[in-house]
């Protein structure tokens, strides 16, 4: 007769009924900030997203501003400081089916311009325009979303 660690089994059982939880305790989320402008050159990095990029935004130019890269831990909100004074939360909620979900909340200061639950394909991309002006000259700022498990 084997004696199990009361612990363990303690810890078994809540697994058992709370449902399978991811394989890791946490999932890497990517964060890129890109400036789409009217014209100029674009990175190579985003020759081949420049299609998506074009008709979220309508620009012709698109450069990278800034690129964050973090573990966020399950259930556990993670912020992202972006360009223009702009916030994103990511909570990683859990997988299923082969794509992360997850709640997504971008807000300028205390209003919030996106607030959703997403399911994002296991390395897939989500993109997020947002204006930068009313002129079209003043660009837009695309914010790029990736969560990879």
């Amino acid at each position: 007769m084997s004696r199990r660690a009361p612990g363990l089994a303690l810890a078994t059982a809540a697994a058992y009924l709370v449902g399978a939880a991811p394989a890791s305790l946490a999932i890497e989320v990517r964060v890129t900030t890109v400036k789409a402008s009217p014209s100029g050159p674009s990175d190579a990095q985003l020759q081949e997203l420049r299609p998506r990029l074009r008709r979220l935004v309508g620009y012709r130019a698109f450069r990278v501003v800034q690129e964050q890269r973090r573990r966020c831990v399950w259930h556990t909100p993670t912020a992202f400081v972006l360009p223009g004074g702009r916030a994103l939360s990511i909570v990683p909620r859990g997988v299923r089916d082969e794509t992360v979900v997850m709640q997504v909340r971008l807000m300028d200061g205390s209003r919030a311009l996106v607030d959703t639950d997403v399911r994002l394909q296991n390395g897939g991309v989500m993109l997020l325009g947002v204006e930068r002006g009313a002129r079209a000259e003043a660009g837009a700022l695309i914010i790029m979303l990736r969560a990879e498990e």
